[in-house]
């Protein structure tokens, strides 16, 4: 019987290995697909199978939809071991609709103040925070502890709901005062709301949360922060912290006795420093003794929407990924043009049916002081190639999650050497919050 360390040091290492054999097709960046002829680093197989599959039927088939496609055995070889390594994307429960999720209990279960903590709030953060707070407060539970620090609290949604409604002693940090102004100014808003339905006893059992402005750039900095007597203690929360600021949370909560718990959701793998002695990626001993490099582009698709940009292909609702297309064809005109304007910052356009190359080139250049290339037949002819820029991309969004898993293990294994308990799971719906993932640890 493995333990949890060991079993997860096998998954990561031949999670690694898999990545190695597969760096040639992870770092094939579509934007270069017709500079550097990618469709010819293809394996000859790969190139004859996939040139005649729609992206529709390549959608179903990274999907496990059966298919009577003759498929070449390496790529079925790797999509098995992608699968079988890749930590699981279903949420946990799905029995709960999102609209029921914040009007269970809210300030004391006045039904008039059910919406009080969706006002401002879109689809996919109500959704998150809606989770979020459930796992907290349950993990607050089990610790013994009744304060919570949310570092990066924006404008403090989540803050919200886990003080006035789950009645923790709540504080959010974040660099920008004007989200911190916000956050006050909505907090007060809620009350004004609430007292007009609730008595003064009902009130004055609120715990109004604080916000406090800090730029975060090492873990011994939230040992400075000015917290309340009800706060000695705390767990530590991070919804979607950028780059290397969810390794920082974490370092803290290893290294700081008063944290007694974290629960926090990785993000924005792309900006992680990969190098030095605080570096964001690798964090555990175990994996610093690997081959453990992720190239920044690798690191980039693992950040993509894969369940939803799957279920568009199989939807054949595909037409809007043309974009892809579009940009490397004048990535190749700009190149010819000028060796100096490779990966130059164009303009982001969204891809329309009805839009000619060459209007969408007028459109993305706008913003360069360069004259416009007139070579657009030459983009044109490139255009005719489309699929197989969707399919490239595609084929590398397949070892995605595989890249997200080393990520992520990493992360709770750093916290399982320190003799701390931690635990991963997906609980996000993956179609509405792509980095689903939440990373628990307690210091029982």
């Amino acid at each position: 019987m493995y333990s949890q360390e060991e079993t997860l040091r096998s998954t990561i290492d031949k999670s690694l290995k898999v990545i190695r054999l597969y760096d040639w097709l992870l770092n094939l960046y579509v934007l270069d697909f017709f500079v550097d002829n990618h469709w010819t680093k293809l394996p000859l197989s790969w190139q004859e199978c996939f040139q005649n599959i729609t992206p529709q039927d390549l959608g179903n088939i990274l999907s496990e939809v059966p298919t009577k496609h003759v498929l070449p055995l390496s790529f079925i070889s790797l999509i098995k071991a992608v699968k079988s390594l890749s930590l699981p994307r279903d949420k946990i429960s799905n029995k709960n609709k999102i609209g029921l999720l914040l009007s269970e209990d809210i300030c004391n279960g006045h039904p008039r103040l059910k919406n009080l903590f969706l006002k401002h709030v879109k689809l996919k953060k109500r959704h998150e925070i809606c989770l979020m707070s459930k796992v907290v407060s349950g993990v607050a539970v089990e610790s013994k502890c009744d304060a919570v620090v949310d570092f990066g609290s924006g404008l403090g949604h989540l803050v919200r709901v886990l003080a006035y409604n789950n009645n923790l002693y709540a504080a959010g940090i974040e660099c920008q005062s004007q989200l911190t102004e916000e956050a006050r100014r909505l907090d007060l808003q809620l009350e004004y709301t609430a007292s007009k339905h609730l008595s003064e006893k009902n009130m004055s059992n609120f715990h109004r949360p604080i916000h406090l402005n800090m730029t975060l750039t090492s873990n011994t900095q939230l040992d400075e922060v000015s917290l309340p007597e009800t706060m000695k203690s705390y767990g530590l929360i991070g919804l979607h912290p950028c780059g290397d600021l969810g390794p920082l949370l974490i370092k803290h909560f290893v290294n700081c006795d008063k944290v007694k718990y974290i629960c926090v959701v990785g993000c924005c793998f792309m900006k992680l420093t990969c190098e030095g002695k605080d570096c964001g990626y690798p964090l555990s001993e175990f994996v610093k003794g690997l081959n453990n490099e992720l190239s920044y582009v690798s690191r980039e698709i693992s950040c993509h929407a894969i369940d939803i940009y799957l279920e568009r292909l199989r939807k054949d609702n595909y037409d809007n990924l043309k974009v892809h297309a579009y940009r490397a064809a004048l990535e190749r005109i700009l190149v010819d043009y000028d060796p100096k304007l490779k990966h130059a910052p164009v303009r982001n356009i969204k891809h329309s049916d009805t839009m000619t190359f060459q209007q969408y080139s007028t459109q993305a250049l706008s913003r360069l002081n360069i004259p416009l290339p007139a070579c657009f037949a030459r983009g044109e002819a490139d255009l005719r190639q489309w699929r197989r820029v969707v399919t490239l991309y595609t084929l590398r969004l397949a070892l995605a999650p595989l890249v997200e898993t080393v990520i992520l293990l990493d992360r709770v294994l750093y916290i399982l050497e320190h003799g701390l308990s931690c635990e991963i799971h997906p609980v996000f719906d993956p179609k509405l919050s792509p980095r689903n993932h939440i990373i628990v640890g307690k210091r029982l």
